[in-house]
């Protein structure tokens, strides 16, 4: 449905701005303001869709400004001075925006429940992309490093199984997977995108750690993670957790045994580059337990702020969800 939504509003886009330019170079603008209040929607549901999609909008925006640069350029050649004046307006601002957006803070929305109960779906994000070093906005390369992840650190990264071209030795460089986690990661690289998707969780371990999981508890290099029972409910189970000064909720289901060696102890030594990420919605979250590690150089950032709540398509948004994130 939002592969349609997109390619629907692009398509009247186009058109609304062909529309636009014959009114402006031929009818003297007589009805320039009246396709702008019309098509103006558009490039909202597009907008929405992009985000529904999780497509990588870094080459949607570098792409946008290089097309207002051009259009500035070719409606300048051809005098059309309105044009000329919106699409420099607008490369200056698309300019802006991708600095911004590539060095500063990138958006993105929160598509699943594997982080609740502190991030919920549709919860939008701004992840702090100077967190731990400066990127090029292609692709992601840290051209200046400045910090490396810590435990308990939320963080927003491209797991290697969400990319097509990818193998699981990207995410078990060693080759120490089993069959199970072999099927989960092939299982889950069925979804994948030639860009890869972008996840939200928590770094459980750095690189060189011992990660043990055992009866719904984490044991990070022989010792526990401090946990603390705060509150039940029918389903769910909830407890604070205490990581490097760091304090979040965990919620787990109960008598809900969503591991396929439940009670059994499973293990994993992080590699050299890699960290084991995962959610909070500890019985309901695909990560690193099913698919593996996610290498430093996959990591964009660390989300700050939840600054806009946006569910559904037609849900008004919501901003009393609006935090500062820890």
């Amino acid at each position: 449905m939002y592969l349609f939504i997109l390619i629907g509003s692009l398509s009247l886009i186009v058109v609304f701005f062909g529309l636009w330019i014959y009114s402006e170079r031929n009818l003297e603008g007589k009805y320039s303001k009246t396709i702008s209040r019309i098509s103006f929607p558009f490039p909202l549901l597009a907008l929405y869709a992009i985000f529904k999609l999780n497509i990588n909008f870094s080459y949607i925006l570098v792409g946008l400004t290089f097309l207002s640069l051009l259009v500035w350029l070719v409606s300048k050649r051809m005098n059309v001075v309105k044009l000329t004046k919106e699409a420099k307006s607008f490369f200056y601002i698309l300019l802006f925006i991708t600095i911004f957006r590539s060095f500063m803070f990138e958006p993105f929305q929160i598509p699943s429940e594997s982080m609740l109960p502190q991030l919920k779906i549709g919860d939008f994000l701004l992840v702090n992309k100077f967190s731990y070093g400066l990127k090029n906005p292609l692709g992601n390369q840290t051209f200046v490093k400045t910090n490396d992840p810590k435990r308990g650190d939320i963080v927003a990264f491209v797991p290697e199984h969400t990319i097509c071209n990818s193998n699981i030795s990207d995410s078990y460089p060693s080759n120490d997977f089993d069959s199970g986690q072999e099927y989960l990661w092939q299982r889950y690289h069925q979804a994948c995108t030639p860009l890869g998707l972008t996840y939200v969780k928590r770094v459980i371990g750095e690189p060189g750690d011992e990660i043990i999981y055992i009866d719904k508890k984490f044991i990070v290099n022989s010792k526990n993670i401090k946990s603390e029972f705060k509150n039940k409910d029918k389903a769910d189970i909830f407890f604070k957790e205490s990581f490097n000064g760091t304090d979040y909720l965990v919620r787990n289901i109960q008598d809900y045994k969503n591991q396929t060696k439940f009670n059994s102890a499973q293990k994993w030594n992080v590699p050299d580059g890699y960290y084991f990420m995962v959610g909070d919605n500890r019985d309901n979250s695909a990560d690193s337990r099913s698919w593996g590690f996610v290498p430093i150089e996959n990591i964009i950032g660390r989300p700050s702020i939840i600054w806009m709540h946006w569910e559904c398509f037609s849900c008004l948004p919501s901003f009393s969800r609006n935090k500062i994130l820890r």
